[in-house]
């Protein structure tokens, strides 16, 4: 008897065709997914080397180099990519970071306010470069200057165009943003004249939830205008202060955490001129803006005295006018009867304000202190902390620079309470002495 094959349905034809296509296919499909996932690996390695390539060119060309080996067939594909990486790196090294500037469309549409996401502070950014925000808008001088800058560190003339037209369109973006920031305070009770102020102040929160940056930021400007209020009604013992005995230092010490919370929230200058206007002297001012340290305080205590005790007026005991303790009539007979003893104390004072400064020391309140607490005659105090500049390595900052100067060409400058700490020193008032 013979067996025949049983009749063949539509699905025998089907799985026979599938299976002579996959026969077909299927080699060539695997080798390809192989290629593909061995031209991924060798980009993901080549993207690490050229991550810690610190913008090295010979680096980063190794690092494409060894992806080309790995798979010929990215070759194509890897001059492009070799050619960005190293433009990339030129800026980076240009502006000396790891974050190069965003290189923008000149031509991009301006998104409606808010719509991009402005820096969160109105503080600049790390790097070495520019960059608008709602709370740092730049000139038009600003802009030119950047982009020339630019140009130079790159050495091509023509990324001076590119760079400006990228600046001019981030800072139309920023003037939009803090356009749009500026209303919201309007509607929001922040009056006309109150609005740089406020806006100083809510420079240090995120504007990009506008509701909740409003919240924060009059919380914050309430706060400044207290400290503000503060300082206007706080009564600093002036006159009386020397007629009654009352203690002016501890009035000033109880003003000094409000007026460093004025300080941090970017209000120096304010702050300066509103103390003046209540006859503080500028030492006090200096003082009260960059405070003497306790550490500072106890150094001051281990300095040695000194040979001239200030003259405030002569002291009274028992009825009778006391005598200074100073050996030397003046700081000259010092110089000339004592010099050697006269440089030893300014080696010990070189060697406090070695010990001592730092780039938020008011050295006007030091030596203030030095001069009324331990009996050094100002003259001796400016080529001390010049001595201390040079052998310490001490790099000043802009406003002790100034302070130094001060030192060196005037005596201390009295508040009123000193002037009238006793009443033979009405002359010196009258000769418009502070």
């Amino acid at each position: 008897m013979q067996v025949l094959p049983s009749a063949r349905g539509p699905w025998d034809v089907i799985g026979e065709s599938i299976g002579h296509n996959l026969s077909q296919t299927l080699p060539g499909a695997v080798s390809q997914g192989y290629q593909r996932q061995l031209g991924l690996n060798a980009l993901g390695q080549a993207e690490k080397d050229i991550s810690g390539a610190e913008g090295d060119p010979y680096k980063i060309a190794m690092a494409f180099a060894k992806a080309g080996a790995q798979n010929p067939n990215l070759e194509r594909s890897l001059g492009p990519l070799m050619q960005t990486a190293m433009q990339s790196a030129k800026v980076n090294r240009a502006y000396g970071q790891g974050d190069a500037p965003q290189r923008q469309n000149p031509n991009q549409t301006v998104p409606t306010p808010l719509d991009q996401n402005p820096p969160q502070t109105g503080q600049q950014p790390s790097n070495d470069y520019l960059a608008p925000s709602p709370f740092n808008l730049l000139t038009a001088d600003d802009i030119n200057q950047e982009s020339e800058r630019y140009a130079i560190k790159l050495n091509d003339p023509s990324a001076y165009a590119q760079r400006q037209a990228e600046l001019k369109n981030q800072n139309d973006i920023a003037t939009q943003q803090r356009k749009s920031l500026e209303d919201l305070a309007l509607k929001s009770n922040i009056s006309p004249s109150e609005l740089p102020m406020f806006m100083r102040v809510a420079s240090k929160f995120d504007p990009r939830n506008p509701t909740e940056w409003m919240v924060k930021a009059k919380r914050e400007y309430q706060k400044a205008k207290n400290d503000f209020d503060k300082i206007d009604r706080t009564f600093i013992p002036g006159i009386g202060s020397g007629l009654l005995g009352r203690d002016r230092q501890v009035e000033l010490k109880r003003l000094e955490p409000t007026v460093q919370d004025l300080v941090d929230k970017g209000f120096e200058q304010e702050v300066r001129t509103r103390l003046a206007e209540e006859y503080l002297s500028p030492t006090e001012i200096s003082t009260l803006i960059n405070p003497i340290t306790p550490q500072q305080e106890k150094s001051i205590s281990d300095v040695p005295r000194g040979f001239f005790p200030l003259d405030t007026g002569p002291s009274y005991k028992k009825g009778f006018a006391e005598k200074s303790s100073s050996p030397f009539t003046s700081y000259e007979k010092a110089l000339e009867k004592a010099p050697n003893e006269m440089k030893a104390m300014q080696n010990q004072l070189a060697d406090y304000f070695m010990k001592n400064i730092n780039p938020k020391t008011s050295i006007a309140g030091l030596s203030d202190k030095l001069i009324r607490d331990k009996d050094y005659d100002w003259r001796q105090i400016g080529p001390a902390i010049r001595q201390a500049v040079e052998q310490g390595n001490i790099q000043l900052e802009p406003f002790q620079s100034a302070e130094l100067a001060d030192i060196e060409t005037q005596p201390p400058r009295d508040s009123l309470s000193h002037i009238f700490r006793s009443l033979d020193r009405m002359t010196s008032f009258i000769r418009g002495n502070r």
